[in-house]
Order: C-alpha cells, then sequence, then structure tokens
C-alpha cells in the first residue's frame, strides 16, 4: 500500500443532479479497515441485511467486471467469484473481530 492517501472519485456515470446516494467508504491504513457507512436506507431494519447482501454482491461482480477487462485470458467469472467468495468465509472465520473503526453516517 502507498503512504499517500488516495480516495476514490466519484464515477462520472452520476450526474450532479441525479438522485445518488454513497454507501460505504472503505480504507485501509496501516492493515486496519477504516469504514464509514449510511446504515438506514432500506426504509425497514428488517430488510437492512438483505440490502446490504445486494450491495455487497454487487460490489463482486463490479470487482469480476474490471479484473476481466484488464486480464480478458485469466480466470473465468465464475472462478473470480469463487476466489472472492472464498476470501469473504477465510475472513470471517479467521478474523472474526473487527480492525480499525466503523462510522455510521447520518442523513
Amino acid at each position: 500500500m502507498s503512504d499517500k492517501h488516495k480516495a476514490l472519485s466519484k464515477p462520472d456515470s452520476i450526474r450532479d443532479e441525479a438522485d445518488a446516494q454513497e454507501f460505504v467508504r472503505f480504507w485501509v491504513s496501516e492493515n486496519n479497515d477504516h469504514v464509514s457507512l449510511l446504515v438506514g436506507q432500506a426504509g425497514d431494519p428488517k430488510a437492512e441485511p438483505a440490502m446490504w447482501g445486494f450491495i455487497l454482491a454487487d460490489i463482486a461482480k463490479h470487482v469480476i467486471k474490471i479484473m476481466r477487462e484488464a486480464n480478458p485470458d485469466g480466470p473465468s467469472p465464475n472462478e473470480i467469484m469463487q476466489q472472492i467468495l472464498g476470501g469473504i468465509s477465510e475472513r470471517l472465520r479467521h478474523a472474526p473481530i473487527l480492525s480499525g473503526t466503523t462510522t455510521k453516517v447520518e442523513t
């Protein structure tokens, strides 16, 4: 990792006047996670976990898309997804305690 702060910019496809919302900002600093989350947007607290599952699944699909564009002869989308799911499983099993900070963003 670089020692410089490198914030990602908002995607160009989001117009300034669009009804758009950032839900997660994830940083790694000194090998610790630092996360800001916009929680409570599902409208129903019971629906919130599934909504976050959809967000995480969509992030995984976007990662696969970019990885395939960068390396079209590399692993298949299914192989990449299996590696992502394996990484999630390993992280949950071997590092169940959070490191770093978590901030709930208020709207």
